[in-house]
């Protein structure tokens, strides 16, 4: 059966914040096509610990393919950055993200020191044939996902919960994805904050080596790299959800504890 080009329109894909009771706050980024929706479930756990949790929908997202055509790498960033602000008010900060938004919340530890920690879900650092956007965007504008070796599987399996999101891609923003990446590998060196990797084992969205290249070139002193045997690229809702839940709550009160 054809997938439809925006997948569960039915559920509300808008940023939100929840307003927690400790003064922990964080800021949750989804990943490149999707919405909130990726992250809600997280950010719910989140909250019930007491955080206050925001998460922006990024700019193009959420709406129609084609409105990401004009976006760069930058907006995504400015949209990050203003999302930071919305919890200037909470002492202890940290910024998490899947995949896309691994990579800004590396870019946001960079450029705030201030930032507790930062915690990454399938960072995608590294997609095998990225490269190509570049050659095709000029004559294509819209492509399925499974332009990419094996990109359709980032279909949801049936035991995980329901992702929304574009199931196909403007070739323009996958050129600024492309930037993106080459971006955080020019500035993860100011990384100093401790840092949680997550990665599934069966990703088949990005290459999963990625996030073993992360995590030996960040100079932190703190820093872990979780492999998930079960999941696939879009941890925070696939089938070890409950442990990298755990694992992410554990990690954010290690860090204030010895902070």
């Amino acid at each position: 059966m054809k997938r439809p080009i925006f997948e569960n329109p039915h559920l509300n894909g808008t940023s939100f914040f929840l307003d927690g009771t400790k003064p922990v706050g964080v800021l949750l980024l989804h990943g490149f096509t999707a919405t909130t929706v990726e992250v809600r479930p997280l950010a719910e756990h989140l909250h019930s610990h007491g955080f206050s949790v925001y998460c922006p929908l990024l700019p193009g997202h959420g709406t129609r393919p084609e409105d990401m055509i004009p976006v760069r790498w930058q907006d995504w960033y400015d949209a990050s950055q203003k999302g930071l602000e919305k919890l200037n008010h909470i002492p202890n900060v940290f910024v998490a993200g899947e995949s896309m938004g691994g990579l800004l919340s590396l870019l946001l530890c960079a450029d705030h020191p201030t930032i507790k920690g930062g915690i990454l879900y399938a960072p995608a650092i590294k997609i095998d044939g990225i490269w190509r956007a570049k050659w095709l965007a000029p004559f294509v504008k819209i492509m399925p996902k499974n332009y990419l070796p094996d990109e359709s599987e980032t279909e949801p399996e049936t035991d995980t919960l329901p992702w929304q999101g574009y199931n196909v891609v403007a070739l323009a923003a996958v050129v600024e994805l492309e930037k993106l990446q080459k971006e955080v590998l020019r500035q993860i060196h100011l990384v100093r904050q401790p840092v949680l990797i997550f990665q599934g084992k069966k990703d088949r969205t990005i290459n999963p080596a990625g996030s073993q290249l992360l995590y030996e070139k960040l100079p932190s002193s703190n820093k872990s790299l979780i492999w998930l045997e079960k999941s696939g690229h879009c941890v925070v809702l696939d089938r070890e959800l409950d442990f990298v839940q755990s694992q992410t709550v554990q990690f954010i009160k290690n860090t204030l504890d010895h902070g």
